[in-house]
């Protein structure tokens, strides 16, 4: 339950739903959700351990400003330094395999994420899209299937610079369609 509340809390905020400096009021957001303030208090701190709110004194729990441009641009940061150091790292035997990966985000950006051998950048990347992926509306008739081709394609050419700038160009076809 405590899932279900974090997810949709934290699309709110990302999409702009809820605005920056708005107060969450526990009781209020409890109803709305129909849960228990309990679930409700767990999802607040982990949108907090992510930055997405703040905990102000007097004022309780509220929306940190600027979160989803904020959001976009660090994932298209973390995505490109994936992408480059995929790119110099990769066996001939892991270039043959990549060049088989469909170019679908459930696919591709977790066997990149694994491959550039940085299990904090890996996980990063995967707590933070994870809010973005789950809301599944968000990404239905996203075209993006050229870009991640063209990201697949630089990375397993070894074209470090070119595949962080793709990385970079994915995250910002993300960044128009979530925040318009």
């Amino acid at each position: 339950m405590a899932e279900r509340v974090w997810l949709q809390l934290a699309a709110e905020i990302v999409s702009g739903g809820v605005s920056g400096g708005r107060r969450l009021d526990e009781v209020e957001q409890s109803n709305r959700l129909g849960v228990s303030r309990t679930p409700l208090r767990e999802s607040l701190r982990q949108l907090a351990a992510l930055g997405l709110v703040e905990n102000r004194p007097h004022r309780g729990v509220v929306v940190a400003d600027g979160v989803g441009p904020s959001l976009f641009q660090v994932l298209a940061e973390l995505e490109s330094a994936c992408a480059r150091s995929t790119a110099l790292l990769l066996t001939g035997a892991q270039c043959r395999e990549l060049a088989l990966i469909e170019p679908e985000h459930q696919l591709l950006m977790p066997w990149l994420r694994n491959a550039c051998g940085n299990s904090i950048m890996r996980s990063l990347l995967n707590t933070l899209w994870y809010p973005l992926l789950a809301d599944t509306a968000r990404h239905v008739g996203l075209d993006v299937r050229d870009c991640l081709c063209l990201l697949r394609d630089e990375v397993a050419g070894a074209n470090a610079l070119a595949a962080g700038q793709a990385a970079q160009a994915y995250v910002g076809l993300w960044a128009k369609r979530v925040l318009g």
